[in-house]
């Protein structure tokens, strides 16, 4: 019981610490493509020491991976700047459910009764808030696209760190970051962009955003899934996307439009519907044994 309450205490903190990241990013004075550049640098950095040399690997599948990474933090950062918080952590969350599509396409896997059906309140919720969660800021719809690209860029990596399963999680999410960052400057110097240089008090607020938000977070993440099932993990970390709206509107002033917390509720009662214990206890299930290093733990967003 010990080791229980203290598995659920630390997934519980990742998910509060998680849930800054809308804020803090909004926050920031800076290109959104730039944040998500040192955000995820400074956290493959931090977390590099808790790795071991020995378990250093490579494998071809990490590079493709490395660049749906950095297009993920690219797009959900995007979001997060061109429409509400909530539209944009809710919309990445439907991650939860491109993976069952991706997972039969790939992987062979067929989906239970409760995953189809949490993807049917999901699909309700999507359309509420594509239709309808709108606050009135200009090109508010480019928002609401990044946040569902997001999503569909989360649920590929997912899916594709299924094959990688053998390796320390904490390696994987080095490899993502620091390629993420690589990927997302690459694409910034041949667009013409440029990488943006922060200024010192900036350079300080991403190494804090990376490291707080990001790197810490996974780790306790990580430890919590010694102690808990990665389905139950994967519930107590909805406190991200509850939380995220919340700490935004306290501080900011930012108030989601009112279908935009139906429509998040629906995606979020689609996500209870997917990973709460089974209709029949002590049938296996490959889609609804929890987010695979996915949904609350995000190869760290």
């Amino acid at each position: 019981m010990t080791s229980t309450i203290r598995g659920r205490s630390l997934v519980l903190a990742a998910g509060i610490l998680w849930s800054l990241g809308g804020l803090m990013a909004k926050s920031l004075d800076l290109d959104a493509v730039g944040i998500a550049l040192y955000r995820s640098l400074f956290a493959g950095l931090a977390l590099l020491p808790l790795v071991s040399p020995r378990r250093w690997t490579f494998r071809p599948a990490m590079i493709p991976l490395g660049i749906a990474f950095g297009t993920m933090t690219g797009f959900y950062l995007a979001a997060i700047k061109l429409t509400t918080a909530a539209n944009a952590i809710y919309l990445q969350y439907t991650a939860t459910f491109w993976v069952i599509p991706l997972g039969m396409l790939f992987l062979g896997e067929r989906p239970s009764r409760r995953a189809v059906a949490g993807v049917g309140l999901a699909m309700v919720g999507i359309a509420i808030i594509v239709a309808r969660g709108y606050d009135g800021r200009p090109d508010e719809w480019k928002g609401v696209a990044l946040g569902l690209a997001s999503g569909v860029s989360f649920a590929i990596i997912a899916t594709g760190m299924r094959g990688l399963r053998e390796h320390d999680p904490r390696w994987l999410s080095i490899v993502y970051n620091i390629l993420g960052a690589t990927t997302l400057g690459v694409w910034m110097i041949l667009s013409g962009r440029g990488i943006p240089v922060p200024t010192l008090g900036q350079a300080g607020f991403l190494a804090v955003f990376g490291v707080v938000q990001m790197a810490v977070p996974y780790v306790l993440f990580a430890s919590g899934l010694r102690d808990i099932g990665a389905a139950e993990a994967a519930l107590i970390a909805l406190i991200e996307p509850i939380l995220t709206p919340i700490w935004v509107a306290l501080v900011l002033g930012e108030i989601p439009a009112p279908a935009t917390m139906v429509g998040g509720l629906f995606l979020l009662l689609g996500i209870l519907c997917r990973y709460s214990p089974g209709w029949r206890r002590g049938r296996a299930d490959p889609t609804n044994g929890g987010p695979p290093a996915s949904v609350g733990s995000r190869p760290s967003r």
